[in-house]
């Protein structure tokens, strides 16, 4: 078996098998033969795509190339949540402890923000103290003990994915389903969780525009996981708007820690509460806690309405060496200064947000990377206000820019004004949660 057969093979459509594919990732991950012929082998599949069989088994391959988490011990169901990423995504910050506080083990390996979209670590970085690297053993004690735990990935899960996705930023093949596939369940399966409940937003501001496409990378999803034994569920939702209203680092991890106050739930921004209290619902109800939809939001409800969930998330942090202030209105977070307001320059209705150019406004204040080794400005941010199909006045502020630079904030705002349409007539609201598959 060679590299250069199983390339022609994908050239001319062939179906791989499993030591074929392992062949590739395995030889590759091992340096026995050179990135150009892993690059020919990733554009053939884009071309060609892969069946159900071969993506399963790319999958595999990638997993099977670092460590594994086994959370076979703890002593309840473990479950996780996956977003493909957006503009104001803080879900995971409320969804750990409410999951959690519903009985639930949620071991957390996420990610940095690159682009326009934000990561879940560079928010919890806006907590002083909070550590993102542990070891794999005290990752999987802390989670069995607080319920959740949430830190960066290190370079022993998937190491074969690190290294094939830089490949795949650098010969245009990062839109490949079977390759998106693989990269996102080779890391999920390797955190161990029996249950994977996926979050695939589409939009402007999401990776995945197209909601036809959303639905073919769903059904993969979906197929590849229940092979690995995993109970798994797809939600579809909007990201054509940023979601809450914060967008940032520190600002968007003191709205979701607003939001779990108790009486918050009915009047902190209601497309995050609705998507967030929507997934956890579905990882209780998926992983055999409640028989159905309507029980498993009503227990949602509960712990959040009661304050449970906000004890569980100060637990949580402290455990991970957070310090926060529940006394405090912004949890003792810093937060830049308010340097330029956004507003209506006519009467109208909010039409439409280019989602991406929100999320790049951020970059232009140090807030977002265009490169994964630029430094971040944690405390900058973006308060956008309206919704898409909300009535607004002339002088009605849209959008507030918090930056310590005045200069950095007007080419923010700038780029935000050319972000949004305006009609003069009346617009539908978009629908926040599109679908799902299981």
């Amino acid at each position: 078996m060679n590299i250069l057969e199983i390339i022609e093979a994908k050239k001319r459509g062939r179906e791989l098998t499993e030591e074929q594919i392992r062949f590739a990732v395995d030889g590759f991950t091992a340096d026995t033969f050179a990135a150009y012929q892993m690059s020919a082998f990733l554009m053939a599949t884009w071309f060609n795509g892969m069946t159900d069989a071969e993506t399963a088994a790319l999958t595999g391959a990638m997993l099977e190339s670092g460590e594994q988490l086994d959370t076979s011990f703890m002593d309840a169901p473990s479950a996780d949540k996956h977003s493909t990423g957006g503009v104001g995504d803080k879900v995971s910050l409320l969804l750990a402890p409410l999951a959690a506080e519903c009985g639930l083990k949620v071991p957390m390996l996420s990610g940095r923000g690159l682009g326009h979209t934000g990561g879940t670590l560079d928010k919890l970085e806006a907590i002083p103290g909070y550590r993102i690297h542990m070891e794999t053993d005290r990752f999987l004690a802390l989670t069995d003990r607080v319920g959740c735990a949430i830190i960066g990935q290190s370079g022993s899960i998937a190491p074969a994915d690190g290294r094939i996705y830089a490949l795949r930023d650098v010969t245009a093949t990062v839109d490949c389903i079977p390759l998106i596939t693989a990269s996102i369940m080779s890391k999920k399966l390797a955190a161990g969780p029996r249950t994977i409940v996926i979050d695939l937003k589409t939009g402007s501001g999401a990776f995945m525009r197209d909601l036809d496409k959303a639905r073919e990378l769903a059904r993969l999803l979906v197929a590849t996981g229940r092979r690995y034994g995993r109970r798994m569920s797809v939600v579809f939702s909007d990201m054509d708007q940023p979601l809450g209203v914060a967008v940032g680092h520190a600002n968007e991890t003191i709205e979701a820690l607003d939001a779990l106050r108790p009486g918050r739930r009915t009047t902190a921004p209601q497309d995050l509460v609705t998507l967030t209290e929507d997934l956890v619902a579905e990882m209780v109800r998926v992983s055999g806690l409640c028989p159905d939809r309507r029980q498993s939001l009503q227990r949602v409800r509960e712990v959040w309405d009661s304050g449970r969930a906000l004890r569980r998330a100060l637990d949580w942090v402290a455990a991970q060496d957070g310090r926060l202030d529940p006394d405090r209105a912004d949890f003792g977070l810093e937060v830049a200064p308010l340097a330029v307001e956004l507003q209506a320059p006519r009467d109208g209705w909010l039409a439409g947000v280019d989602c991406r150019q929100v999320g790049l406004a951020l970059a232009d204040m140090g807030g977002a990377r265009r490169r994964v080794e630029d430094p971040l400005d944690l405390s900058c941010g973006i308060d956008w206000l309206p919704q898409v199909g909300d009535a607004v006045a002339q002088g009605q502020p849209l959008a507030r820019v918090y930056c310590a630079r005045k200069d950095q904030a007007r080419v923010a705002v700038k780029r935000l004004e050319a972000a949004l349409r305006l009609s003069e007539t009346e617009v539908p609201a978009h629908e926040l949660i599109m679908g799902r598959v299981e």
